[in-house]
C-alpha cells in the first residue's frame, strides 16, 4: 500500500513538472516582439472598424494591405519558436489574413452589413491568435492609441 501512494505521489509530481513546462512552452521566444506585432494587428484591425461609421469602405482595401503587412512582423516574432507552436500560430494568422483580405474584397459592394460582419470576423479571428499568447503580451483595448499625430501612444511604432 505505501509502495502505491508514493508511487502516486511521484506521478503528481512529475505531472506537475511536465505541466508547468507545456505552460512555459507557450511562452514565445520573443515576448516583446509578440506584444509588438499583436499591437500592430490590433491597431490596424481598429482602423477598419472606424471606417465603419464614416462609410470609408474604400480604404478598406488599403487597411487590408496594412494588415497583410503587419503580419509580417508576427511571422518574425515567432521565428524562432519550436515549428508546433509556429505551426499554430501561423493557422490563426493564416484566418485572420483571409479574413482581412475578405474583407478588402467585399468592400468593393458597398453592403453596409456584409463589410460590417466581414470586419468582426477579422476581430473574432485575431482573438483566436490573440488567444495563443500569455494575457501580459495582447494588446489591451482602448489603449492602442488614436493615430498618427492624434494623441498621446499614436500607433505603434511599425506603423509610424
Amino acid at each position: 500500500m505505501k509502495l502505491w501512494v508514493r508511487s502516486l505521489s511521484v506521478l503528481g509530481v512529475v505531472t506537475a513538472l511536465g505541466l508547468g513546462l507545456a505552460a512555459r512552452a507557450a511562452e514565445p521566444a520573443s515576448p516583446d516582439a509578440v506584444k509588438n506585432a499583436l499591437r500592430i494587428l490590433a491597431y490596424v484591425q481598429d482602423d477598419m472598424a472606424r471606417k465603419l461609421p464614416t462609410k470609408a469602405y474604400s480604404r478598406l482595401p488599403h487597411e487590408s494591405q496594412e494588415f497583410e503587412e503587419a503580419s509580417v512582423a508576427m511571422r518574425d516574432a515567432v521565428a524562432s519558436d519550436p515549428p508546433e507552436y509556429r505551426a499554430k500560430v501561423e493557422g490563426a494568422l493564416g484566418k485572420a489574413l483571409a479574413a482581412s483580405r475578405a474583407v478588402s474584397e467585399i468592400s468593393k459592394t458597398n453592403d453596409e452589413a456584409k463589410i460590417s460582419a466581414a470586419v468582426k470576423t477579422v476581430d473574432a479571428e485575431l482573438q483566436h491568435l490573440n488567444a495563443l499568447f500569455p494575457a501580459a503580451l495582447r494588446p489591451v483595448p482602448g489603449q492602442l492609441g488614436a493615430g498618427p499625430g492624434k494623441g498621446a501612444g499614436g500607433p505603434p511604432p511599425g506603423l509610424r
